[in-house]
């Protein structure tokens, strides 16, 4: 154990802060969370926790909580966008027997949840909402922090888990802010009562077109449908990712869809419909400065056409404890935590990017986190 690490601060409360928390606390260290939000929450949307995920789950000890409260559907389509017809399948079934557990479809606060319940059970002082970001200076003995609302703390190591828009990876590694990367995403969540009666029974299905897609999965054992449309576009100008949308707007995006999806589309409760604006960094040589590292989308902003974001800060997250319970020092812990996530977690950032190229251009093979082998890592078995 990293004796020399008593006090570590995870800036971020989203799940990779949280999960980082939990990681570290269940391996005897002292973790705050400090959250620029007033009240530490997730906001309702859709996230598929895949199998390479789910192995750090169980070791966090949530994974048995959260399938029981999410989806898992028996088969994933892909469709022709414009007349349905299924064109390919992945049977959860497979995974299941190759993997030892399947995908599954989680609405992103029943997992936060789960986390921060965990992190407070442990420690009911180690989440801190209302901690805005503005500081740090380290030295040879720790870190000091300082924060919008005038706090100040010290801790031997800090870890930044703030998003892809990170305030602490812009203070380390300043001069290249988050850029916009031509693709605006539409969301919604749907009432099962007003989802058409095809996706009820053909539950989980992508729809891949020239320059966009539609994708939909239930969640909350089947109680709501989640939407999402990611199509290109020349500009955006719009901050924030729940900026509200129009079902009209959506469908005249979408237009030459099956007209099913186009009645998918127009089920959306009102204020239920909203759209922001993909944001990309370019992969850090590091991901590390003296005491200070980053893990998810901080360290490697991660598009979602892998469907892995939440994934890859779920692996971080375990990586980071296990390194700091295998080694004896601060920079050793952060070293063997990089050593071990670098690679991975840059490589999966840019066969995002590949994907989402080829999920909107037919010309392009497409090539899944399944058909990439993701599910078959195990953050429980990698060397730290």
């Amino acid at each position: 154990m990293a004796a020399n690490a008593r006090q570590i601060i995870v800036i971020g409360a989203g799940i990779g802060g949280l999960a980082a928390a939990l990681a570290l606390q269940r391996r005897g260290f002292r973790v705050a969370v400090y959250e620029r939000a007033p009240e530490i929450r997730e906001i309702g949307a859709g996230v598929v926790i895949a199998p390479n995920a789910r192995r750090a789950l169980r070791d966090l000890g949530v994974d048995a909580a959260l399938e029981a409260v999410s989806c898992s559907v028996s088969v994933i389509h892909t469709c022709d966008y414009r007349t349905g017809e299924i064109v390919r399948t992945n049977r959860n079934e497979q995974i299941i027997e190759r993997q030892g557990m399947g995908v599954l479809q989680v609405h992103r606060a029943d997992l936060h949840a789960l986390l921060m319940e965990a992190v407070r059970a442990n420690d009911p002082a180690a989440l801190w909402p209302g901690h805005e970001f503005v500081g740090l200076d380290q030295d040879a003995a720790g870190v000091s922090v300082t924060f919008a609302n005038g706090a100040c703390c010290r801790a031997d190591v800090v870890i930044g888990a703030d998003g892809n828009t990170s305030a602490v990876r812009s203070l380390l590694f300043p001069g290249e802010a988050p850029r916009f990367n031509g693709q605006v995403a539409f969301r919604a969540l749907i009432p099962d009562e007003l989802v058409p009666a095809v996706f009820q029974q053909r539950q989980f299905a992508m729809h891949p077109a020239p320059r966009r897609y539609l994708l939909h999965y239930p969640l909350r054992r089947g109680r709501i449908m989640n939407l999402i449309g990611c199509g290109q576009t020349a500009s955006w100008q719009e901050e924030g990712w729940a900026i509200p949308a129009t079902n009209e707007e959506f469908e005249e995006h979408y237009s030459d869809f099956a007209p099913e999806l186009l009645a998918l589309i127009r089920s959306i409760p009102p204020g239920g419909l909203f759209k922001w604006g993909l944001r990309d960094r370019e992969p850090l040589k590091t991901w590390t400065l003296g005491r200070v590292t980053m893990l998810g989308d901080a360290a490697h902003p991660m598009t979602p056409f892998l469907g892995q974001g939440a994934c890859m800060a779920l692996e971080d997250a375990l990586l980071l404890g296990r390194a700091f319970a295998a080694a004896s020092t601060v920079d050793e812990a952060l070293s063997r935590y990089e050593t071990a996530r670098k690679t991975r977690g840059t490589n999966v950032q840019l066969w995002s990017r590949e994907e989402g190229m080829a999920l909107q251009d037919p010309s392009r093979p497409r090539r899944t986190a399944l058909d990439r082998g993701l599910y078959d890592y195990d953050p429980l078995g990698v060397p730290v």
